[in-house]
């Protein structure tokens, strides 16, 4: 097989792989009521204090698709339609518009909800490599995906420690008092509210959670010298973002597409059967 087919084949399953759980994203986004449909109007809640929601509202746009209820299926339609049909022709220009829709469908989200979501922008992100067929364009852009995962752990650790908040004994019984106040209120008797319920009366116990969940996120940082421990940092990422949902209730599981980034993909396409190697679409 030479070096071009060997290119091919990767992009393919690559593209597969990742726009299969792109579509999963936005399907649950769908039936969630949060896709351009579900958003039911337009806040600018954003617009003040940045100046790229300041900027997109400018341009009318937020207006002009959240007015009209057919612009919003339209949009919410590209969203699935691009995907698909950039994995029917391999054609760039199908990853681009959905790249460009999702931007848009990021920043509206944000604003309606008055609310700087950053878990959806992992799609936005994973998509960017897709542009360009090149190998050597692609593979940059791959390995520019990679960082960015990388960076997202890594930079929250530091962060927890350059403000001094991973070392205050009381600082994540203090954050669960408040971020899950609604589960202690409304599912009193369940188990995650019992857990929670048990780390706010035990400080040292959240503390201890705390140090750990510092810990795995600083992990991440090995990631920029080395690939060795790709398949650790894999695992890590999931166990971080179940149990992140579980003790804190924030759901950052969009995030796990970048994921894929950390697979060893020579050892998976070695796996696959001959007939995956997919001619490219002329």
């Amino acid at each position: 097989m030479s070096a071009i087919e060997n290119f091919e084949r990767s992009f393919r399953v690559k593209a597969i792989a990742v726009f299969v759980c792109v579509l999963l994203v936005l399907f649950y986004r769908f039936i969630s009521g949060t896709l351009f449909t579900g958003l039911g109007g337009f806040c600018c809640g954003l617009e003040y204090g940045n100046v790229f929601y300041h900027l997109f509202i400018k341009t009318g746009m937020p207006t002009f698709i959240l007015s009209s209820h057919s612009m919003s299926v339209f949009f919410d339609l590209c969203l699935f339609v691009f995907p698909v049909l950039f994995l029917v022709t391999q054609r760039n220009v199908f990853a681009v518009l959905f790249t460009a829709v999702a931007v848009v469908y990021f920043l509206l989200f944000n604003m309606v909800t008055a609310h700087f979501y950053h878990g959806f922008f992992a799609v936005i992100i994973i998509s960017i490599p897709f542009w360009s067929k090149n190998e050597m364009r692609f593979n940059l852009l791959w390995e520019g995906a990679r960082y960015y995962l990388l960076y997202i752990f890594a930079s929250a650790a530091l962060w927890k420690i350059f403000r001094g908040s991973v070392f205050y004994q009381e600082q994540l019984s203090n954050i669960l008092k408040h971020q899950q106040l609604d589960l202690l209120l409304q599912q009193s008797q369940s188990y995650q509210a019992h857990c929670v319920q048990y780390l706010i009366a035990h400080p040292e116990i959240s503390h201890a959670v705390l140090i750990v969940n510092v810990v795995v996120q600083l992990c991440f940082a090995f990631g920029f010298f080395t690939k060795k421990f790709d398949s650790l940092l894999f695992i890590l990422a999931i166990v971080f973002c179940a149990a992140n949902y579980f003790v804190m209730g924030i759901t950052s599981t969009e995030l796990l597409v970048l994921n894929l980034t950390l697979l060893n993909w020579e050892k998976i396409e070695a796996l696959l059967p001959n007939k995956m190697l997919f001619q490219q679409s002329r």
